[in-house]
């Protein structure tokens, strides 16, 4: 299965008056990676929500982002008695033992350390883990499968690329005897107007090396070579994993080989053909450098 490495993800998940929404974003990276952007109160489930992403995600850059929103308003002010009460003995006894007045402002007891505190806290933090988790798992499964979906238009395309590109090399495999023939004729040609006239050249040693010369412009050896590389693109592409590495390796392989086709062949219609052999290979390195 092919999957893409861009992709979006989004969910919301509510209970007991909190919400909280999670979005992801994942674009391609040479590895898997994944920064989570979330409030500090829930800093403590960063971990546990990276796990659960990287669950799903073999290859690729996931950029998650969750808020959490409560229906209490957020800044309702909480009085502690007990220590307010310590305060106002405490002052009252200390007025007693020196003197003075003993009355004391309720806004100054507010403003004692401890006695006021602002802020929706909940106590139970951990009974936030469940719904943000299963928040995560809805938004990745979505994600996920906006990645399979885009990733499958990658196969039907990268394998297309393939099948135009099979045509081509059947075409060049059909020139490579007449390309060695060619050469063998030019240079028996010239090699007799060389030696015409001269009665010292080793004839022996001089078709050897016309022999080794026509050898080294052959590209048979290269046209096979490619079409393996073209069966193995389908194998991959079938694979369970994560496929993209095998699949760059395997293009920068082809381009070894038609770079090699070019250099040999001194040949027009060949030369033609390796000029749109390297254009499509280019588009299938793009759509592969896009797989996960």
């Amino acid at each position: 299965m092919v999957y893409s490495m861009t992709g979006y993800g989004r969910a919301e998940r509510k209970e007991e008056g909190v919400s909280f929404t999670v979005e992801m974003r994942s674009v391609n990276h040479r590895f898997s990676e994944v920064a989570v952007r979330m409030p500090r109160e829930l800093s403590a489930f960063e971990d546990a929500v990276r796990k659960k992403v990287l669950s799903h995600i073999r290859r690729g850059r996931v950029d998650v982002f969750i808020t959490i929103e409560t229906e209490t308003p957020p800044s309702s002010l909480k009085i502690n008695w007990e220590l307010a009460r310590q305060y106002k003995e405490a002052a009252e006894k200390m007025a007693e033992l020196l003197g003075v007045s003993p009355q004391m402002p309720v806004y100054e007891l507010l403003s004692m350390p401890d006695v006021a505190r602002a802020g929706d806290e909940r106590s139970d933090l951990e009974s936030y883990r469940a719904p943000l988790l299963a928040a995560v798992e809805e938004a990745i499964v979505m994600l996920v499968t906006m990645r399979k979906k885009e990733g499958q238009a990658l196969r039907e395309d990268v394998l297309g690329r393939i099948e135009e590109m099979k045509h081509l090399v059947e075409e060049l495999a059909l020139f490579a005897p007449k390309v060695a023939e060619g050469y063998r004729e030019r240079i028996f040609t010239r090699v007799q107007e060389y030696i015409q006239d001269r009665c010292d050249i080793d004839e022996s040693r001089l078709l050897h090396e016309v022999a080794v010369f026509t050898e080294r412009a052959d590209i048979s050896e290269e046209i096979t070579r490619l079409r393996s590389h073209f069966v193995q693109f389908g194998q991959i592409a079938d694979e369970p994993d994560a496929i993209g590495r095998k699949l760059d390796f395997l293009v920068q392989e082809c381009h070894r080989e038609i770079n090699t086709i070019g250099a040999k062949a001194n040949h027009l219609e060949i030369s033609q053909k390796v000029v749109i052999l390297k254009a499509e290979l280019e588009k299938v390195k793009e759509q592969v450098q896009n797989i996960e």
